[in-house]
């Protein structure tokens, strides 16, 4: 099966702190992969590293196949269109009203103002959106905020979603039902999901695979179902996913 991400030895130096040390992934496509951990743990950077919005200090990532050190502009912006991304700090353009928001990944694609429209409108249906095409963001909850943010990553039907604070304004129904949305369209289309949470039950049910990170090392890597014993073992893991400061 097909690698959608690896990344094998990446460290991260940031402000003279190692903020990553030594990560190795390695997740097949359509997979889906929980990061998780306490704040300042690393799991933002790491996704900052994944989309090649920063460089590593030393390692490799490939994404989708693809070298992200070896890509230049022109081929880091093909790839960016097989990715979707939630970024943890809201990325609305504040001015622009929920249809104009929609509409940014789809300005280079080769399609009519309608179809455009027509693609929009149909993601916000799907993620319970409709009627808030005019809408300016401020006039949002930060539940819906964070939907059209994830509205704006799926309409170019992405290989890749990468999500970051995946229960971030989100209430317990809207992140179950958003959750049965992102399902289908794993099952449709092969959705591979990176998500990063502070708790480790954030996809309960439905994540494949968990990593676990604490002050920038991989505490643990692997299925879901072997979490609970790998916890049992090692203290250190344990208190980390307990909540430990």
């Amino acid at each position: 099966m097909a690698a959608a991400l690896s990344l094998d030895g990446v460290y991260q130096h940031v402000g003279g702190r190692m903020a990553l040390n030594d990560i190795c992934l390695n997740l097949p496509e359509g997979a889906w992969l929980l990061i998780c951990g306490p704040n300042g743990a690393g799991k933002s950077l790491l996704t900052r590293l994944i989309l090649g919005l920063d460089r590593p200090s030393a390692g490799t990532i490939q994404v989708l196949g693809h070298d992200l050190a070896r890509l230049g502009g022109s081929a880091m912006k093909r790839l960016r269109r097989e990715m979707g991304a939630v970024l943890q700090r809201g990325s609305l353009l504040t001015d622009h009203a929920v249809l104009e928001n929609l509409l940014l990944p789809l300005r280079d694609a080769p399609m009519t103002r309608n179809d455009m429209a027509r693609a929009a409108r149909l993601v916000m249906t799907l993620l319970g959106l409709d009627g808030l095409e005019n809408h300016l963001p401020r006039a949002l909850s930060l539940g819906q905020q964070r939907r059209v943010e994830l509205a704006r990553a799926l309409i170019h039907r992405p290989r890749l979603l990468i999500w970051d604070g995946l229960s971030d304004g989100l209430d317990p129904t809207a992140a179950r039902d958003t959750l049965a949305v992102l399902r289908g369209l794993r099952e449709n289309q092969r959705l591979t999901l990176i998500a990063t949470d502070n708790v480790p039950d954030a996809l309960a049910g439905t994540a494949d695979r968990v990593a676990v990170l604490d002050r920038g090392r991989l505490l643990f890597e692997g299925a879901v179902t072997d979490l609970e014993a790998a916890s049992a073992r090692r203290f250190e893991l344990r208190a980390v996913l307990r909540g430990r400061p």
